[in-house]
């Protein structure tokens, strides 16, 4: 409350505050974080085997609802680096750039030939650490995926998880 006395000497409120106690939300389980991790692995082998059964933009829908559903560009910019972009393109703060990664087709990111649509078959994270802080999560590890040739490709990999 702030309080100011009139011209009269009458004490007039000038500014009334109320509202509830802040309650933090409930924080993030190590089983959500390795959900959140089976889920991203999940989405990276639907966006593959969607393209090669229905073609590019099946899987650019596939990719817009991977993205949309696991990353938090409705939030904020998110600090995305992925694994294999170079020069000036390194960093995918947005949903546009992301999306470009997984499926490419965006002439703003002319060296994006589709991560997700390589063919991926299976997806396993191998966590090294993983820190619980409140509504985060993160790790770092390594990632493993393997196409539909049998090829093995294994990536370091960290993330964040805001609940």
């Amino acid at each position: 409350w702030t309080f100011l006395k009139d011209a009269d000497g009458k004490m007039r409120i000038m500014a009334h505050h109320s509202s509830l106690p802040y309650t933090p939300g409930s924080p993030v389980t190590e089983e959500e974080v390795l959900a959140a991790q089976k889920g991203w692995g999940d989405g990276l082998v639907q966006i593959a085997t969607t393209y090669d059964q229905k073609g590019y933009d099946a899987a650019k829908a596939a990719a817009e609802a991977v993205i949309d559903g696991g990353y938090g560009y409705q939030i904020a910019p998110v600090l995305f680096k992925p694994t294999l972009t170079t020069g000036d393109q390194v960093f995918r703060t947005t949903r546009e750039g992301a999306l470009s990664y997984f499926v490419g087709g965006n002439e703003k990111y002319p060296n994006d030939g589709g991560f997700a649509l390589k063919g991926w078959r299976k997806c396993e994270v191998d966590n090294a650490a993983i820190y619980i802080n409140g509504n985060t999560g993160t790790t770092v590890g390594n990632v493993i995926i393997t196409d539909k040739n049998g090829n093995v490709t294994t990536v370091d990999k960290t993330w964040t998880f805001l609940k």
